[in-house]
């Protein structure tokens, strides 16, 4: 259990999926994003947490908080602190549901970086607010890491656009080649889908 200090009076018990992790540097991310109820939130992760809390949450995971609220008089908000941070479940869902592929066995890093088309392989990725908003950062996110986890950063290109069209089931985004359009996409759908595209499962 770790405690965070000097905690008000105020305590905060949620439950939500965890959308992504916000602030600070790529290891040490200050924040993160939980969505309770169709609402994103913002909880701030105590110093203790930060260097290694990304090591068992991922984006998609269950996630109980619990802790406190301060006032931020001078800003006029509530700020929301955890004192606590448990993982409930993970996800169950291995494919995007518009359109439904199947998917074979996880392909190993070799696999990958070695059958996918170097001179045309990209995800366009709506950079609009309103995809933005509606979990798109943590979408993109995802892509970064599981080109990572593929080693396809070298390969694979990342390139955002304009608005895409599909604002009503954002965030979105278009595999090339092949121009293969997914929408109402969460983080935990994105490793089936690079390893659907751009690796081979033989």
């Amino acid at each position: 259990m770790l405690n965070a200090p000097h905690l008000p009076s105020r305590h905060f018990n949620l439950e939500g999926t965890l959308i992504g992790f916000l602030g600070g540097k790529a290891s040490k991310p200050k924040s993160l994003i939980l969505e309770v109820e169709q609402e994103e939130l913002a909880i701030q992760l105590p110093k203790e947490l930060r260097s290694h809390v990304q090591h068992y949450l991922h984006p998609g995971d269950r996630v109980a908080c619990v802790g406190a609220t301060e006032v931020d008089y001078k800003a006029g908000i509530i700020k929301l602190k955890a004192a606590q941070v448990f993982c409930l479940s993970r996800p169950t869902i291995t494919t995007a549901p518009s359109p439904p592929r199947e998917t074979g066995p996880c392909p190993t890093r070799e696999q990958c970086s070695s059958s996918s088309d170097k001179a045309s392989a990209k995800i366009l990725v709506c950079r609009k607010s309103g995809c933005q908003k509606r979990a798109g950062r943590a979408v993109v996110t995802a892509v970064e890491q599981a080109l990572q986890d593929y080693q396809l950063e070298g390969q694979v290109k990342i390139q955002y656009t304009g608005c895409q069209k599909r604002c009503s089931k954002s965030p979105s985004l278009t595999i090339m080649p092949g121009k293969h359009r997914y929408s109402s996409l969460k983080p935990q759908h994105v490793p089936a889908l690079i390893a659907e595209h751009f690796c081979s499962a033989e």
